[in-house]
């Protein structure tokens, strides 16, 4: 073994380099030289003192390879990366094992020298023009970095454990692996082609970016010359991805992507740096990698060879691999590592960015990707990469809630029930008046009875005018109790569309608080119209109304804006919105706002600040009716003074706001 080194040692100039500073032209730049005095040594431990053979390296000084040996058991090669890299190891070992057995090695043409020479000069000939005018036209559209969903503040604090090398692995078993290994050489594409390609489709979806501006790792030893020579020769591509056209074949991507990694392969002699530099490219946060199978690339099929390397450890798991990506530079690095009969999954990711849910969901994606190959003819867009568990856990397990027990009652009928458990329980703050529950229900029984009497039954959509007063309240529960569906009606809209709404809904009747011009104009059209702010709800039957509703009844109307077109109503039945605001048992915790809100929170009032034709509001109103609370509600000159408002709410104790994101940041200042 000793005398195959040497051989090996005196054919690789490579290995007796060493490197100094140097002032050219005032900078000072790194050059290399060849040592031809270096000699090799080979180093004796035993296993106490074995882990002391890795050490720094003094770059200054040849060789920048040492070997070692556990007596005559363990061979050990320590090799700087300045000077070597994944494919150098197995040079080195394929030509130990052929030199050991009385085989020939063959003689380098060059040097690594020479290649180091040749490139340099390369700079200034039409091929690195040709190289740069490829890349320019591969980014000639808009990109940008990877955008994966990232951790919180709170998250990274929590998964700081000092170390941010994260890995995740799984396997592609044989039965795919041979499936792959079929369609790939019935198509005749490559294998980095099929994998990277799974690799950009799957992160257009987690990231919604269409392109996928990655970097593709090489061996860069598509030279005939360089295909036995040691040395640094792995290197980093751009690649953008492109996954616009979702109509196009899956196979005819993967086609297309292919032509683009060989054009890279001729034009990798240029580096990332020198490409990056000219394009001015954003710096690339993702790799991929494609690493063949190591072992049959050192493996000699002569039966009589005697060998001197086991890969035992290695078919039972271990990766040997070409390129070493430990301590990826990248956020994260998605490698395909080939094995004898199976293909690796693995990604390294920095775990201060990522979580390990994401990687495994992608991992998971890609692998479902992979098991719809059948499906390659098709579209981009029909093929399924959610899993199929993951897909039932998203359509059925999250949208399982459905809970029949108890659930034909209505959000009136509840208000009610804590009307008579606490009369004198206030209902509802506004500004310097209170409305107690015993109040509030006997107001809205007069008003229920009276628009009964003149014909409002079940589903009748009872348009309601109001402004921010507890008359809107007292209003749309008479409607609710009388059996209609009430329709907030916002004063502040045109004329014109609260005039195409009242046509669309041939109401038999309107309510209305105030809003004398509207009115005039309404009263032009004969519609019946009653003022609640002067009915008489002393003087009227207050008693309980037999409730006529059932489930599926409309309980309101919301109408859009009509910005896209004209305003369309949308109708929401007691069942929902019952549902939706109700308390559920413990076996359904987890459903409904009731529980969400009121479990874990001792919640006593809560502040009424929502447009009441938005359908927020109920959070706010029948929600507070139905749980027994205090609506806290605002009128339309604190909603506009968000100083006054703050007062409001400290002054009234309110404990419980829904609104919208702009307001809440007024009010946190």
């Amino acid at each position: 073994i000793k005398l195959a080194f040497e051989k090996i040692f005196q054919n690789q100039d490579i290995l007796r380099s060493k490197y100094h500073e140097k002032e050219v032209d005032g900078k000072i730049e790194i050059y290399g030289f060849i040592d031809d005095e270096c000699s090799l040594t080979f180093e004796e431990y035993n296993y106490d003192n074995y882990n002391s053979f890795v050490r720094p390296f003094d770059l200054s000084v040849a060789p920048l390879i040492r070997v070692g040996f556990i007596s005559n058991e363990v061979l050990m090669i320590d090799c700087h990366h300045i000077i070597s890299d994944g494919g150098s190891m197995t040079i080195i070992m394929k030509e130990l094992e052929e030199l050991y057995n009385n085989q020939d090695i063959p003689s380098l043409e060059i040097q690594f020298s020479d290649y180091a020479y040749y490139l340099n000069e390369n700079n200034n000939t039409d091929r690195y023009s040709k190289s740069i005018e490829f890349y320019k036209n591969m980014f000639n559209c808009e990109y940008d970095l990877l955008s994966l969903p990232k951790l919180n503040i709170n998250e990274r604090l929590e998964n700081d454990n000092g170390n941010v090398n994260g890995i995740y692995e799984e396997i592609i078993d044989h039965n795919m692996y041979e499936s792959i290994n079929y369609y790939i050489r019935g198509n005749g594409i490559s294998k980095t082609a099929f994998f990277i390609s799974i690799y950009g489709y799957v992160l257009s979806k987690y990231s919604g970016q269409n392109n996928i501006y990655s970097s593709v790792i090489t061996a860069n030893r598509n030279n005939h010359y360089i295909e036995n020579m040691i040395g640094m020769f792995v290197s980093t591509q751009p690649i953008l991805l492109n996954y616009n056209n979702r109509n196009v074949k899956f196979i005819e991507k993967i086609k297309e992507n292919m032509n683009n990694l060989i054009n890279i392969y001729e034009n990798e002699e240029i580096s990332f740096m020198e490409i990056s530099k000219k394009l001015k490219l954003k710096n690339v946060n993702n790799a991929f990698v494609y690493q063949p199978n190591a072992i049959n690339n050192i493996n000699n099929n002569n039966s009589s060879y005697e060998k001197i390397f086991s890969f035992d450890n290695i078919k039972n798991g271990k990766n040997i691999t070409f390129y070493d990506i430990d301590e990826s530079k990248f956020d994260i690095t998605f490698s395909i590592i080939e094995k004898e009969n199976e293909y690796g999954v693995s990604i390294n990711y920095n775990n201060n960015i990522y979580s390990n849910y994401l990687i495994k969901q992608i991992v998971d994606s890609y692998i479902e990707v992979i098991n719809n190959i059948s499906q390659f003819n098709n579209k981009i867009q029909t093929i399924e990469y959610i899993p199929k568990e993951e897909k039932d856990k998203i359509i059925i397990q999250f949208n399982d809630t459905e809970y029949k027990k108890g659930c034909n009652k209505f959000y009136y009928e509840e208000f009610s029930k804590n009307a008579s458990r606490n009369p004198d329980k206030c209902a509802i703050v506004f500004n310097e008046s209170k409305i107690t529950y015993k109040q509030l229900d006997l107001m809205s029984n007069s008003l229920a009875r009276y628009i009964r009497a003149l014909g409002v039954n079940r589903n009748d959509i009872i348009p309601i005018i109001c402004n921010r007063t507890p008359y809107y309240v007292i209003g749309t529960l008479a409607i609710s109790k009388a059996g209609g569906a009430f329709l907030p009606i916002d004063p502040k809209l045109p004329i014109e569309r609260i005039l195409y709404i009242m046509e669309e809904v041939h109401p038999k009747l309107i309510l209305r608080y105030q809003n004398e011009e509207i009115v005039n104009e309404l009263i032009k059209n004969d519609y019946e119209i009653i003022d609640i702010e002067n009915y008489d709800y002393d003087n009227n039957n207050n008693s309980p109304l037999e409730y006529v509703n059932e489930s599926d009844d409309t309980c309101y109307v919301l109408f859009t804006s009509g910005t896209t077109g004209k305003p369309k109503g949308a109708l929401i039945n007691h069942l929902n919105i019952y549902n939706n605001l109700r308390r559920f048992g413990e076996e359904n915790e987890h459903i409904g706002l009731g529980n969400f809100l009121l479990n874990e929170n001792p919640i006593e009032n809560i502040l009424g600040i929502s447009s009441f034709n938005f359908d927020i509001s109920h959070n706010e109103i029948t929600f507070s009716l139905m749980h027994g609370l205090t609506l806290i509600l605002a009128d339309d000159n604190l909603g506009n003074d968000i100083s006054a408002l703050s007062n409001y709410i400290i002054k009234n104790k309110v404990e419980l706001i829904n609104t919208t994101t702009t307001r809440l940041n007024y009010l946190w200042k």
